[in-house]
């Protein structure tokens, strides 16, 4: 880094302001050395190599039945967009869904995409019910079929495998589908000129039924930190915690060498499918353990 780029001088006035206070007790002391230690420690990790601190908003749209479906398809267990290192809550946040027009989405070809295992269930709205687990099986299936794609491999061996649960559905009888939008704000780390094909990686692991994409880049901002009340400048380090840290350098090092790569997307793609189902199976486990002790 240049010495005059943002992140320098968030380093250089850590550092200073840890030195002005020396030793000295006191609260403002404490935290001054605690921000250049963690200033140090994000040093540490960068290793001499350009990288920023970004943050994408994705959107991400899904047929569905009305505002609890909308929840079971976009903002429970499937449709999570996945970093290199899995699914990291600490840096994503989502809002909740919202209806759209489809004309926001290319038209009325998404309501094309629903499973229709899930019809068969649409009156079970429990959590963790036959509802949503019709939908995570379908997303499962839909998984597969983007990591296949991905890997040029023909994603079914039959005809009955690729429909089977998600058929080409428009407007089901008695419940027409509507679309529904989230937007997930991510943080993630770039080189110089990586940071949109890190964003259309988090973007690739979110697919409809049939395994196509259903994210959309919305926006990409690189944060450098800010200048605070006392003119000195604030390293993105000291906004995060330790966990978060920690979490974006792994993701990076898991990406460096091999970013936008379609074999590394489809890597995370299929551990994504093994992760939506344990944690749908898990819960699934823990619910029916909690009515078993109150039997």
């Amino acid at each position: 880094m240049g010495a005059d780029t943002p992140l320098t001088m968030g380093v250089l006035d850590a550092r200073s302001r840890a030195l002005e206070y020396g030793a000295a007790p006191g609260s403002a002391a404490r935290q001054a050395r605690r921000d250049a230690s963690d200033v140090e420690h994000w040093e540490a990790r960068r290793r001499g190599r350009y990288v920023r601190l970004w943050a994408a908003r994705l959107d991400v749209w899904a047929a569905a039945q009305d505002a609890r479906d909308a929840a079971y398809r976009l903002v429970r267990h499937v449709r999570q967009p996945h970093h290199r290192i899995g699914d990291v809550p600490i840096l994503r946040s989502t809002g909740s869904p919202r209806l759209c027009a489809t004309a926001d989405v290319g038209g009325g070809g998404i309501l094309t995409t629903y499973p229709r295992g899930a019809l068969d269930h649409r009156y079970d709205r429990a959590p963790l019910g036959a509802l949503e687990r019709a939908h995570v099986v379908a997303y499962i299936r839909a998984l597969a079929a983007a990591r296949d794609r991905l890997l040029g491999v023909m994603p079914c061996a039959s005809a009955s495998r690729c429909t089977d649960g998600h058929e080409a559905l428009s407007r089901p009888e008695g419940s027409p589908l509507q679309v529904w939008r989230v937007s997930h704000r991510i943080l993630y780390l770039a080189g110089p000129g990586e940071a949109r094909a890190r964003a259309a990686e988090l973007a690739a692991t979110v697919v409809d039924d049939s395994g196509a994409p259903a994210a959309e880049i919305v926006d990409m901002r690189a944060d450098d930190g800010y200048v605070d009340g006392e003119g000195r400048w604030v390293h993105p380090a000291l906004t995060l915690v330790p966990r978060a840290v920690s979490a974006l350098w792994a993701d990076y090092d898991a990406a460096e060498a091999d970013v936008g790569q379609p074999s590394a997307i489809a890597e995370v793609i299929s551990r994504a499918a093994v992760y939506v189902w344990g944690t749908f199976a898990r819960g699934c486990d823990r619910c029916s353990g909690e009515r078993n002790a109150t039997r």
